[in-house]
């Protein structure tokens, strides 16, 4: 068997992250000798070994880790649902007890079943990819000489035919952990028991030994990782438990996404912006089911509507309409998108320029929000109606004025910055903290001034394909009730914010925003 040249992962980027460590991965062709599984009533055929130096204990937790999130192996799976496991007190729901969920017996001699687990494989598209029940066992077995721990998987299937495309094609996997203890050595290797077959390929097909090969890297990196001392920095699914977003987004997907992506006008990767816009609704979706009420029922607050302020390419706006909540975006440059929807969803599309109203500029006319005139590109002041809920997604130069805005009209927000602009709207760095990337301190910024006035903050790493993808949401707390600023004292703070940050007057920065604003509405729309 020719063993393909070991490649980087390419799964979930958030989950598959611990750096390559020494000794570095050397996998060896075992398909000639003898398996290290024998059962016989089984075609066990061990694929490949490599030697670690991590012990049992992290082997098995690396697997366990990997048991729970298959998307590190797989870049078409969303994730494990797990419906059993015998180390909880009591299990997690009682699917477990219906047949088809009931963990598969499998037992080898000589070795003491640990551990069994049953998970359901949860595909990305499950237009394309049907679901997988899959029961894990973990074994042990102990002499004088070694230790071995095995990790076996068994799929809830009889014949290859039942297989979905993102699982190998056979009746069970098994990874093995073996501790050498007169050498104080060790290896892991991999493991296929094959489906019966009149005719035996031979060799194996070049898919399975790829998967294999993947499969055992993967264990490799995330065992030496874990020996080395990596703890894994990226934390996702803070705010929405994974199922319940995952969920909504694979719903939207299925009803949004091929029509946006047909549709698409833009010059601009119709693959990035209409699936990002996508999981950036979900993740609006169940957070606001989280806050409000709908219907409005006692306990939580009617939902508010929203604002998408530098909306874009209206995507955003587009499927949060469709799907119900109230509100509008709008952006200093129109985009070919917007005439691509239905004309009720183009009419809360507008193209405005947003002047604060701490700006003398927007003094002589301190009147509320109203609905835009179409026909001319106008001014509004950001004085939504109380509590409007305030989108800001790669809103650029409106990013660090999110959390002010959200301030000024006693809203919650969420923020998602990208590039860093000051108050004037001009490039600069946020100020830098504990030695934090450019982007980084963007972010630590907008936090750090939603909490100067007042909002509970929380971060979630969104599971969108970008790179920025860090959120900050703001919860509005009511200072007023507790004798916090009124109107007037809000815009004063406001202000002094302002013109601490970029040391200028408030004239003098208004009067930047407003040219380079105006120069902004004249530029063609991009895609975002």
């Amino acid at each position: 068997m020719t063993i393909p040249s070991p490649q980087s992962d390419n799964g979930d980027s958030h989950d598959a992250d611990p750096p390559s460590t020494p000794p570095r991965f050397t996998p060896q062709d075992r398909t000639s000798s003898q398996p290290d599984i024998h059962l016989p009533d089984e075609l066990w055929l061990t694929i490949l070994d490599s030697p670690c130096t991590f012990n049992p204990s992290i082997f098995t937790e690396i697997m366990y880790n990997l048991i729970k999130n298959p998307n590190i192996t797989s870049s078409h799976l969303f994730r494990a649902d797990i419906y059993y496991d015998s180390d909880e007190a009591r299990p997690q729901n009682q699917h477990h007890f219906r047949e088809e969920y009931r963990p598969l017996a499998f037992s080898l001699p000589g070795y003491e079943t640990t551990r069994t687990i049953v998970r359901k494989l949860i595909p990305r598209n499950p237009q394309l990819d049907d679901h997988l029940l899959q029961t894990c066992h973990f074994l042990f077995k102990s002499d004088s000489d070694q230790e071995e721990t095995l990790v076996i998987y068994t799929p809830h299937v009889r014949t290859a035919e039942e297989m979905p495309f993102y699982h190998p094609a056979v009746s069970r996997l098994a990874f093995t952990h073996t501790q050498h203890l007169l050498t104080k050595t060790a290896t892991i290797s991999i493991s296929y028991s094959l489906f019966p077959s009149p005719a035996p390929s031979t060799p194996l097909p070049s898919k399975l030994t790829r998967t294999a090969l993947r499969l055992l890297q993967t264990l490799h990196k995330h065992g030496q990782g874990k020996l080395s001392g990596y703890e894994k920095r990226v934390h996702l699914d803070q705010l929405i438990p994974q199922k319940r977003y995952q969920d909504t987004y694979a719903r939207l997907k299925a009803k949004y996404g091929r029509f946006l992506a047909e549709k698409w006008v833009e010059v601009t990767d119709a693959s990035k912006h209409v699936f990002e816009d996508i999981a950036i609704a979900a993740f609006l979706v169940e957070l606001w089911g989280d806050l409000y009420s709908f219907p409005d029922l006692a306990g939580k607050p009617p939902f508010p509507g929203f604002v998408d302020i530098g909306c874009g390419n209206g995507v955003l706006v587009y499927i949060l309409l469709s799907e119900k909540y109230p509100g509008w975006g709008f952006d200093a440059r129109a985009r070919k998108t917007w005439s691509t929807f239905p004309a009720e969803v183009q009419a809360k599309l507008q193209k405005r320029l947003l002047v604060p109203s701490i700006f003398p500029q927007q003094q002589q006319q301190q009147q509320p929000y109203e609905q835009p005139d179409e026909t001319t590109l106008q001014w509004t002041n950001g004085l939504f109606p109380k509590g409007t809920f305030i989108i800001s997604n790669h809103a650029d130069e409106l990013t660090a004025w999110t959390p002010l805005l959200a301030y000024l009209t006693s809203s919650s927000f969420v923020a998602i910055p990208c590039c860093s602009h000051d108050f004037t709207g001009a490039r600069f760095r946020a100020p830098p903290s504990k030695m934090l990337s450019a982007y980084a301190s963007l972010v630590s910024y907008v936090e750090s001034l939603a909490v100067e006035v007042g909002f509970e903050t929380q971060r979630e790493v969104l599971r969108i394909p970008s790179t920025r993808n860090l959120c900050v949401f703001g919860k509005y707390i009511d200072l007023d009730a507790g004798g916090g600023d009124g109107g007037d004292g809000r815009l004063e703070r406001v202000v002094g914010i302002v013109e601490r940050e970029v040391k200028m007057s408030v004239e003098a920065v208004g009067k930047a925003w407003v040219e380079r604003g105006m120069g902004l509405g004249a530029k063609p729309g991009s895609g975002h």
